[in-house]
């Protein structure tokens, strides 16, 4: 066992729970950790400014399309496509999902059985919260082709609000796997599950999703030039089945990506890295005067989110969540 440490996790979702997360795992592994309110070592994610008030080894991460400042954080761990030295580890969101993740790669028993077992053309399962002026478009045109099942709240036309992605995409040919937005490096889980699913991704979003993923196995949108385009190459897999069981054989991925096991291990030696210098090794923002004035902006604009009307009833939220564990 590794020395001893204290840590503390702040500004993460409200349901976030350190000792049911990754992150807290790996420490256990290889620390005696303790949760401290005076903390050694600091993880933050993108959910508020309370990082701001501590003095400490600031680690931030985060799931979401949110880049790192490293005005705040001495390292970061997130999905952007960035080399800065020992300071940042790159660690997809859908590599948290280790079930998800080795159905996703199980693609070796499809046969020309289990398409014929396909109920319908294309899936189509999102929150009303997940409205995207793309992913709306491209639903719209792809239903000018065939039919396209909207199982989630968005656009629903199945019978009634279906709670499971993954089983309601997986009696269907394709399923539309858009993300929020296009930033590149932004992988979310939607992709995964998509392949989880044993159906053919139509994927938007991260525009160099190939530098990830064998886009020889789903249809990629940043490949083509218009929505139309996008959709011949859907029509031609559809009316082709040799076309689409080859796609569905071939591995979503293909490199190193595809070893979950070692992506933890990399990401266990990155932190290892930081907990095993000495504290004032570790450190690496600076303590300018410019830097602190950044910091006591942050400050100011965390007290103003506690005082809104918003902030307040994330706050009663946050009691409730708490008085039910």
């Amino acid at each position: 066992m590794g020395k001893p440490i204290k840590v503390a996790f702040v500004d993460f979702e409200p349901d976030f729970v350190p000792e049911k997360s990754l992150l807290y795992r790996i420490l256990l592994q290889n620390y005696q950790v303790e949760l401290s309110k005076e903390p050694e070592y600091l993880f933050y994610s993108n959910y508020g400014e309370r990082h701001t008030r501590y003095d400490c080894i600031r680690i931030f991460y985060t799931r979401q399309n949110v880049s790192p400042d490293f005005n705040f954080c001495d390292y970061a761990i997130g999905s952007d496509y960035l080399i800065l030295g020992d300071r940042y580890f790159r660690f997809p969101a859908y590599y948290l999902d280790r079930e998800t993740f080795a159905q996703m790669n199980d693609k070796t028993y499809f046969t020309s059985d289990n398409i014929r077992s396909k109920e319908s053309f294309c899936g189509f399962h999102y929150d009303l919260v997940d409205e995207t002026p793309e992913r709306n478009l491209f639903f719209e045109r792809l239903s000018q082709y065939r039919p396209v099942d909207a199982g989630g709240a968005l656009h629903n036309n199945f019978e009634g609000v279906v709670s499971e992605r993954i089983p309601f995409l997986s009696t269907r040919k394709f399923a539309i796997a858009f993300e929020e937005c296009s930033y590149p490096g932004y992988t979310s889980d939607v992709l995964m599950q998509a392949f989880a699913a044993q159906t053919i991704p139509i994927y938007w979003g991260n525009p160099f999703i190939g530098r990830e993923f064998n886009t020889q196995s789903f249809v990629n949108c940043h490949d083509f030039r218009s929505w139309s385009e996008v959709i011949d190459a859907v029509r031609r897999i559809d009316t082709n089945d040799e076309l689409y069981l080859k796609m569905m054989r071939t591995p979503a991925l293909t490199g190193p990506e595809r070893d979950i096991d070692r992506m933890e291990e990399n990401l266990a030696a990155f932190l290892c890295s930081i907990i095993d210098r000495p504290l004032e090794r570790a450190r690496r923002t600076g303590r300018s005067m410019a830097r602190t004035t950044f910091e006591d902006r942050a400050r100011v604009k965390e007290i103003l989110w506690r005082i809104s009307p918003m902030g307040l009833w994330e706050a009663i939220q946050r009691l409730i969540r708490k008085l039910r564990r």
